[in-house]
């Protein structure tokens, strides 16, 4: 019931995927080759999903470190114009090294929010030139996986600007992966502290209460960050996951349709697995075999792809998986 437990925004910034050999850089201009003088976020996607994400300002390039000889796309989102998402190109067995340029247009003149976009709040439109050095330094070590160095450069940055919310989390990160839970709650709290429009430390808060059964706590966080953000994918699939383990089931399947209708919501695709079991729990058959072959039609290279064929084949028998 737990499946979205690790966070797409910690797994995102380790190696992309084993065996990884060519590094991947990408850099975003506006259509006129301008650099962007804010903060976004670059994802690359293969055809199983999100791979990485990596959080960057201005214009330094996003790395990543990918398999060469596959296809992958990018993604690009940020305030100040509209989310980008490329076509699928591909790697030649023989690079090492590839780049790609992704072109940005402003906004909607209306100034709409492009569902799907993550908010990045008033405090990161401000952050000091020093302190976005700091932050750039620490996500590049932390990609690499030297978390001694990234946490530093992330103290740095606060130490720049105490209101950098996304300093704290990442600092909340790294006390994830040493196992300090009480320190990491703290820092979350603290990147909450500095900025209560920052969503990612209300999703890793979340996340935290699920994994401790505290259902309460963390559908709240996440109504929270649902009410600054209604788009947010990660954070309505979340609240689905925690409805489902709290039994809530009529308020997680509505939620898993929501999750259904927002943009890249492949990459929650688990989602559809949890409705399956729970509408075949109650009987309805068809329905629930209906969500297990949406999951194999977002995830179709999936390793619980043998699984979810088989509950179907269960099902379509007139049995229950």
């Amino acid at each position: 019931m737990v499946l979205l437990v690790l966070s797409p925004f910690v797994a995102a910034q380790q190696q992309a995927e084993s065996g990884a050999n060519c590094d991947l850089s990408v850099s975003v201009r506006t259509s006129d080759e301008r650099s962007i003088d804010a903060p976004f976020q670059v994802e690359v996607h293969s055809a199983r999903g999100l791979l990485a994400t990596v959080h960057i300002f201005g214009s330094e390039p996003a790395q990543f470190r990918v398999a060469n000889g596959k296809t992958y796309r990018v993604r690009v989102v940020g305030n100040g114009f509209e989310a980008v998402t490329t076509a699928y190109f591909e790697i030649n067995p023989l690079e090492m090294i590839h780049t790609e340029t992704v072109h940005v247009k402003p906004e909607k003149p209306n100034g709409e929010s492009i569902p799907g976009s993550p908010s990045i709040s008033v405090s990161e439109m401000n952050i000091p030139k020093q302190a976005k050095a700091e932050m750039n330094k620490g996500l590049d070590a932390y990609s690499k996986g030297d978390m001694e160095k990234a946490a530093a450069h992330f103290e740095k940055a606060i130490a720049e600007y105490p209101r950098y919310a996304r300093a704290y989390d990442k600092l909340g990160a790294i006390a994830m992966k040493s196992s300090d839970r009480a320190k990491a709650r703290e820092l979350f709290g603290k990147s909450i502290q500095a900025d209560d429009a920052f969503l990612p430390a209300y999703v890793d808060l979340a996340r935290m209460d699920l994994q401790d059964q505290d259902y309460a706590g963390s559908e709240s966080l996440l109504a929270k960050a649902l009410t600054l953000n209604p788009s947010m994918v990660e954070a309505t699939a979340l609240i689905a996951t925690t409805e489902f383990a709290n039994k809530e089931y009529e308020k997680a399947l509505a939620d898993v349709q929501r999750v259904h209708g927002l943009p890249n919501h492949e990459q929650f695709a688990e989602v559809h697995i949890m409705a399956g079991k729970v509408l075949a729990l109650q009987n309805h058959r068809e329905a629930a075999i209906g969500q297990f072959q949406l999951f194999l039609i977002e995830k179709p290279d999936s390793p619980q792809g043998e699984s979810v064929r088989k509950a179907i084949a269960e099902l379509a028998a007139g049995r229950k998986p």
